[in-house]
């Protein structure tokens, strides 16, 4: 946010404070609510979508009894769902769309987020299995390391033996032919 928003901001909710009556205090949260929504839509819309949500996690935090609670409670919810948000978080979305789906909402809204919580919690359940096998794998792959290096050296190994065999081969040769050599020499003699 810069700096003259943030002033604009600090204005506006001087000038609310001063402001007296307890009559207008649901007129004054709804004035501020719909500030902060209307922060939040600009931030979505330029794609600050961090900032977005936790402007319409505040909305939903601090003016629960407005009229603007229950699209500040959903919008959060999908950008904390939205893999594009720096601060995607699965928790954090299923808390607000379980939140969302108990509201006083149509019918349609109400498929819809508990769609979202199917899904999200689904998810949930995948990462735990997922994070349960990780150090399973892991210690498979250093053993599959440990034992691929293991065949390297012995395959290493086999080939010494193998140079060894073929020049003890040639030696026996060469062995053979001296002693042909001297059998001869002795039998022509």
């Amino acid at each position: 946010m810069n700096r003259n928003a943030v002033a604009l901001s600090l204005l506006l909710l001087l000038t609310l404070a001063s402001c007296g009556p307890s009559s207008n205090i649901e007129r004054e949260a709804e004035t501020r609510a719909e500030y902060h929504m209307h922060q939040a839509d600009s931030l979505a819309h330029a794609n600050l979508l961090r900032e977005a949500a936790l402007e319409y996690t505040l909305v939903a935090k601090l003016y629960p009894k407005t009229g603007h609670y229950p699209l500040a409670v959903r919008n959060a919810a999908l950008l904390y769902s939205n893999p594009l948000n720096p601060s995607v978080d699965d928790s954090i979305a299923l808390n607000l769309f379980q939140t969302y789906a108990a509201l006083p909402i149509s019918q349609e809204e109400k498929i819809k987020a508990d769609v979202y919580v199917v899904m999200l919690k689904r998810i949930t359940t995948m990462e735990r299995g997922i994070n349960r096998r990780i150090p399973t794998t892991d210690s498979l792959q250093t053993i599959i390391r440990r034992q691929g290096n293991e065949l390297n050296s012995r395959g290493k190994r086999i080939q010494d033996l193998e140079t060894e065999l073929n020049q003890t081969r040639t030696e026996l040769q060469r062995l053979r032919e001296v002693d042909v050599r001297i059998n001869r020499r002795k039998n022509t003699k």
